[in-house]
């Protein structure tokens, strides 16, 4: 299926797209590339583990039901059981590196009895966080970093360097993740991707009127089949997706950019000043503008 977004492109809504990988070295082809706000792939799920690295930029990535804000410097996991979708911060592009593999398979004659440490379901769901803050855990970011870096460039015995530096890459992640696997964890994304059409025209028209029946439209559904089918799938009704969806990026905008907090409340789709700042408020606990200056709750830790 092929939807229109406000940039005038077609696009083809993803559903799960397999990696190509050799049976000897399960490590795809890196991917480096620059973007706008408005990406050229929709919501999407991948037969492999992914990681990336992004090398400069600010934006939103949406992964199953989580709205996460990234900058330069930060690195993302990914697994094969989140439906995701990236997107730069308005006006601006976004410089990233990403990489499909399975560390399951790359490291099988070395685990020994560390296997637990492979246990890859446990990295999705609320209780994980997959955008990894390259200021607060530097050796994660750095460790993707050199595996994109060793794969790209291909120097001598670098398949033997990937191997090691992805064994301390799950080292470091069973560190980073200490909840468990998630009870809420997706074990497939067949709700996701029945309203995958909704989450791609979400994540493109955020800033525009959006009307539920256009987005069950998309779907085919009706829209109280729809609202059932979106509920279930993200676990909450559409209006408020869109305005946590709205208001992360706003929250990124203020961090991120000198325009003025009605410039950004009007490009994040709210034509009233006074009900953007309550909403804000309700949500970080203070002003745009105190947030701009450093109060409130930090939105990596929402």
């Amino acid at each position: 299926m092929r939807i229109q977004s406000k940039s005038g492109k077609s696009h083809l809504t993803e559903q799960l797209q397999r990696i190509p990988v050799d049976d000897d070295f399960p490590v795809g082809t890196p991917d480096f590339n620059t973007r706008d706000e408005h990406p050229d792939i929709g919501p999407h799920i991948h037969d492999l583990f992914e990681i990336g690295y992004c090398f400069d930029g600010t934006g939103l990535f949406l992964i199953g039901d989580k709205i996460l804000p990234f900058k330069g410097g930060d690195a993302v996991v990914i697994n094969t059981h989140e439906v995701h979708i990236a997107r730069g911060t308005p006006g601006n592009t976004t410089s990233w590196g990403f990489l499909h593999l399975d560390p399951v398979r790359l490291l099988a004659d070395s685990i020994g009895s560390y296997s637990e440490n492979l246990r890859l379901s446990q990295y999705c769901g609320s209780a994980f966080r997959n955008i990894i803050d390259g200021e607060a855990y530097p050796e994660i970011a750095h460790c993707i970093l050199q595996i994109l870096l060793e794969v790209r460039d291909r120097p001598d015995h670098y398949r033997s360097m990937v191997r090691s530096l992805t064994w301390r890459l799950m080292l470091l992640l069973n560190r980073y993740h200490r909840g468990g696997e998630s009870s809420d964890a997706p074990r497939d994304y067949q709700e996701i991707e029945r309203i995958m059409p909704a989450l791609r025209y979400l994540n493109d028209n955020y800033n525009e009127e959006i009307d539920v029946v256009k987005l069950a439209e998309l779907c085919f559904a009706s829209e109280s089949n729809f609202r059932k089918l979106f509920h279930r799938a993200m676990g909450c009704a559409p209006q408020p997706y869109l305005q946590r969806l709205r208001l992360n990026a706003a929250a990124t905008l203020l961090k991120n950019s000198s325009a003025s907090v009605l410039e950004i409340a009007q490009r994040c789709g709210y034509n009233n000043l006074s009900n953007f700042n309550r909403q804000f408020r309700a949500r970080f606990g203070v002003s745009p503008r105190d947030y701009r200056g450093g109060a409130g709750v930090p939105l990596s830790d929402l």
